[in-house]
């Protein structure tokens, strides 16, 4: 928590203490509930608005109404992150264009792309049904949005040529015939 956070919160528990002790200390004030059906008459504070216990009561409930308000504001969980997109079938080395697919979990989910290396945003190519075709030494990536959400983590993914293979030198050759010992 940061440290506005917690003197909010602080300040908001020592309000709330301080009203429960100034309500618990006010002296009674007329017949209770009998009074708001004719029983004995008293104004909405009782006889003495000017009470210093009333005052204060007013005063306390103040702070904690605007307390509640401004820690309810300031200390808000964080806002979720939209699912992140799959791509079919992962990176992974090509000889050929090759289709690949982008999905994600998820209703109301929108995926973007690019294949130029850069960062997708809402502006980019919005995958829709069909595949993506990359060709060999293409950088994809894709990102999902979702309204309310905040964006997921760029994927990324690099199609690229296979690696070449090492040439095997070839296995040195034996004679054809072995040398005659002397025996």
């Amino acid at each position: 928590m940061h440290f506005l956070q917690v003197l909010l919160v602080t300040l908001f528990i020592v309000i709330c203490l301080l009203l429960i002790v100034v309500v618990l200390l006010q002296k009674g004030r007329g017949g209770g509930l009998g009074a708001a059906f004719g029983g004995v008459g008293t104004t909405a504070f009782g006889t003495k608005t000017g009470d210093v216990f009333t005052w204060v009561t007013i005063v306390l409930t103040a702070l904690f109404v605007l307390l509640a308000i401004g820690t309810s504001v300031a200390i808000r969980p964080p806002k979720a992150v939209a699912a992140k997109p799959e791509l079919v079938p992962p990176e992974s080395p090509i000889t050929v264009e090759t289709p690949v697919s982008l999905a994600a979990p998820g209703r109301s989910l929108s995926i973007y792309y690019t294949t130029d290396g850069t960062e997708p945003t809402e502006q980019s190519a919005k995958y829709e049904k069909n595949p993506v075709m990359v060709k060999p030494g293409t950088i994809l990536k894709a990102r999902s949005y979702q309204p309310g959400r905040l964006p997921s983590p760029v994927v990324t993914a690099y199609y690229g040529a296979p690696a070449p293979q090492p040439a095997v030198p070839p296995a040195p050759s034996l004679p054809a015939t072995l040398p005659a010992t002397g025996a």
